[in-house]
């Protein structure tokens, strides 16, 4: 979960980050976000590989050791060391929690931010309430194109690294087929719904 909240934040962080006084270039990225009808992120958490696709509402995130996909109503969180699938309705305040798009609509209000000393095209966001999952994000800029290049979230007692950063935004939606998750032969099934 905790990765999934960190890649999840990429977004969020970068949106806010346009607020908070930081290059121009990241207005780009900020634009190039909202515009895309979905957007492929691929980097690294602490060191593994991550992906994650996003169009409207929906997402699909791949850590290696967790798959997560949500259709828009549906959520499959899939562990391959398991062979296991748990399927639910997620409520309002656990998309609030995972969904890149509802976080970009709290950030604002949930974290003040600033640009970081000594480390250009870099902004701190800090959480306003203690009680926040996410304490601390700080994410460091490319000055020629906005994008982030690395990303640190400090969340409770623990801290995740993003670094290697590439993304693809996309021309067209993707059909809502590519967020559902079709379980392997010999998967168990957890149907929650």
């Amino acid at each position: 979960m905790k990765n999934l909240i960190a890649l999840t934040l990429l977004l969020a962080a970068t949106a806010f980050a346009a607020g908070a006084k930081v290059p121009a270039a990241v207005d780009r990225a900020v634009g190039q976000i909202k515009a895309a009808p979905a957007i492929d992120v691929e980097c690294t958490i602490n060191g593994h590989a991550a992906s994650a696709t996003l169009c409207g509402d929906m997402f699909a995130f791949d850590f290696g050791q967790a798959r997560v996909f949500y259709d828009g109503q549906t959520q499959w969180s899939y562990s391959p060391a398991d062979k296991e699938v748990t399927v639910f309705t997620p409520t309002a305040a656990e998309l609030a929690e995972s969904n890149p798009l509802r976080i970009l609509s709290r950030l604002a209000s949930d974290y003040s931010g600033a640009a970081v000393g000594g480390r250009p095209n870099t902004v701190r966001l800090s959480a306003l309430n203690p009680k926040n999952q996410i304490n601390e994000v700080t994410v460091t800029f490319n000055p020629q194109t906005g994008w982030p290049t690395e990303m640190t979230i400090i969340s409770g007692g623990s801290r995740a690294e993003l670094r290697n950063f590439r993304f693809a935004p996309s021309k067209t939606k993707k059909p809502v087929e590519a967020f559902r998750f079709q379980a392997p032969k010999g998967t168990t099934i957890n149907d929650l719904r």
